[in-house]
């Protein structure tokens, strides 16, 4: 189209031809016949570059001069015109290494450059050039080349150089490029001054280091059928041959690779040979998807502990055990069963706990005229006690009795939990009532019809001690080590639980307040707990168990 971009990056993977591309950029701009998209490679102006003595295209290793005067004296240069050609070049190869000031130096060059000078940049890494440089290039991605193309590339320079190999030899250099072509080519000529005209496959795995097919393949062939015996036997013999773990599990990946491909019909993506190929597909017969997925991430994750952490054997040999022996392990089948039986019981679990009783909410008891009886739910016996020293103002005389007053519960004994916190009291000894003494004598008993209902709410009730009843309160003192159980009895639901347990018991209606007690308690002092026999101690337990399960979304964990 007659346009020419004053500027160009080339970006893509090593040994692809980037730098090359760009010598035959400049060989069709400056020949005579040209601008053309074939260059004659007779004129002056392409022998010059083909031999890399032209003074019109200059090459510039990025990483070497990366400063900001190298690119200063490059702006003094581009304003003289060139020597002899049509344009003059510059390549920098390897850009993305100019530093940051080096770029803002060459920005203004390439904004608005003379109309003589072509810039083509060359890189691997091209995140790592400015913005402002991308925008003013014109941008061109190589691609890695397929193991197919540098096959029917080495076959040419194979039949050039007259070298005796075979095609499985060339798919072998052909992986191990990894789709760079001048890696291929190096590894060739390194191979020929090795074999002397003759390269076997046994030449390439020596030079290289590499894990020959064969190995890979029978190795791969005692997973698939669970030996775990032979396979750690023959990893030794390769161990002992000299390879490297870490090439093995490599190598190993790679095969897998290949049956997965194949076992999703992907076949076309697999490098191999026809014979190799054949090979590969009648292994993939013996496996399913999901077995090939799990040994890709037993080896993937074996590798990377292995490049992370060492001890190359070890991790290989559990990645061979886990990939033969995998029916003696838990498989992803019977975890997925096991999961969903175990969602049915948290179901059930949950629809259990929602079937529990709820307890009303406690009202105010109605006031009692001063001369009336303690109520005949409760036993007189138990709720006097033995008068104590009188305090001054007080009638040592009288009898004291449970008789709440009318007035509105306190602050503290609000339905929210909030307000619990809110109004944490200090209790000592001296403010204990009469009628506290009462619900601490049947304490055990209220704790044992609470776990009846809700064996957590039992639990936290077992760790507080009544401290006492005022205005239809009754304040249950936890010490500082049970704040825990007091922050759980605090919600509103197992209030009302112990509520109605009180009420059952001993025929009581007060709202509980949980309160922080600063002086040590002792939970049951005042009447022993309950004892139970071992079949009711491990039904209690299974019931809190599987409450706790429930509440906390957790399982189970059981050791064999």
């Amino acid at each position: 189209q007659n346009k020419l971009a004053h500027a160009y990056l080339f970006s893509g993977p090593r040994g692809i031809g980037k730098t090359s591309t760009a010598r035959i950029l400049a060989k069709a701009l400056n020949c005579e016949t040209g601008p053309t998209i074939k260059p004659c490679n007779k004129c002056p102006a392409c022998l010059e570059i083909n031999e890399g003595r032209s003074m019109d295209v200059l090459e510039i290793d990025g990483a070497s001069n990366r400063g900001i005067d190298e690119i200063r004296s490059l702006r003094e240069n581009v304003k003289f015109a060139p020597s002899s050609s049509r344009f003059k070049v510059y390549i920098i190869d390897e850009v993305h290494m100019l530093t940051t000031e080096a770029f803002n130096a060459l920005l203004k060059t390439l904004e608005e450059p003379p109309a003589h000078v072509k810039f083509i940049f060359a890189t691997t890494e091209s995140h790592k050039v400015l913005p402002t440089i991308l925008s003013r290039c014109q941008r061109f991605d190589f691609r890695k080349i397929s193991s197919s193309g540098i096959v029917a590339k080495l076959k040419k320079l194979v039949s050039r150089e007259k070298i005796d190999t075979q095609d499985d030899v060339l798919f072998a250099l052909a992986r191990s490029a990894d789709g760079s072509l001048r890696d291929a080519e190096v590894i060739l000529d390194q191979l020929n001054s090795f074999g002397r005209g003759r390269i076997t496959l046994e030449d390439v795995n020596a030079v290289l280091g590499l894990v020959s097919r064969q190995a890979v393949v029978e190795l791969a062939e005692y997973m698939i059928e669970g030996k775990v015996p032979d396979s750690l036997e023959y990893l030794d013999k390769l161990l002992a041959g000299g390879k490297d773990p870490g090439q093995l599990a490599g190598a190993l990946i790679e095969h897998f690779r290949d049956i997965m491909l194949i076992k999703s019909g992907a076949e076309k993506l697999v490098d191999l040979s026809e014979e190799d190929k054949k090979q590969t597909a009648g292994q993939s017969e013996k496996l399913d998807l999901s077995r090939v997925l799990y040994c890709l991430a037993i080896l993937s994750q074996s590798e990377e502990r292995i490049k992370r952490q060492g001890m190359g054997r070890l991790f290989l040999e559990l990645a061979l055990i886990k990939v033969a022996g995998r029916d003696k392990f838990l498989s992803p089948e019977r975890l997925v069963d096991a999961v969903g039986r175990m969602e049915q019981l948290l179901g059930k679990l949950k629809a259990g706990a929602a079937a529990l009783p709820q307890a009303p909410a406690p009202t105010p008891t109605p006031t009692p005229s001063p001369d009336s009886k303690p109520r005949a739910s409760v036993p007189k016996s138990s709720l006097e006690i033995k008068p104590q020293s009188p305090t001054p103002g007080e009638d040592s005389g009288a009898e004291r009795s449970y008789q709440p007053q009318p007035k509105e519960p306190a602050p503290e004994a609000r339905e929210e939990p909030e307000a619990f916190e809110k109004n944490t009291v200090t209790a000592t000894a001296g403010q204990e009532g009469n009628e506290v003494e009462a619900v601490r004598q049947r304490w055990a008993e209220v704790i044992t019809a609470v776990k009846q209902i809700n064996m957590p709410v039992g639990f936290y009730v077992s760790h507080g001690v009544p401290l006492k009843a005022r205005n239809g309160v009754l304040e249950v003192g936890f010490s500082k080590e049970a704040e825990f159980y007091r922050e759980n009895l605090a919600q509103e639901e197992n209030l009302r639980i112990l509520a109605k347990a009180l009420n059952e018991v001993m025929g009581l209606n007060f709202k509980i307040s949980p309160v922080r007690s600063e002086k040590p308690l002792e939970t049951g002092a005042a009447s022993p707990p309950i004892k139970a026999t071992d079949k009711e101690s491990a039904a209690e337990m299974n019931d809190f168990i599987s409450h706790a399960v429930d509440e906390f979304n957790g399982f189970i964990v059981q050791d064999d």
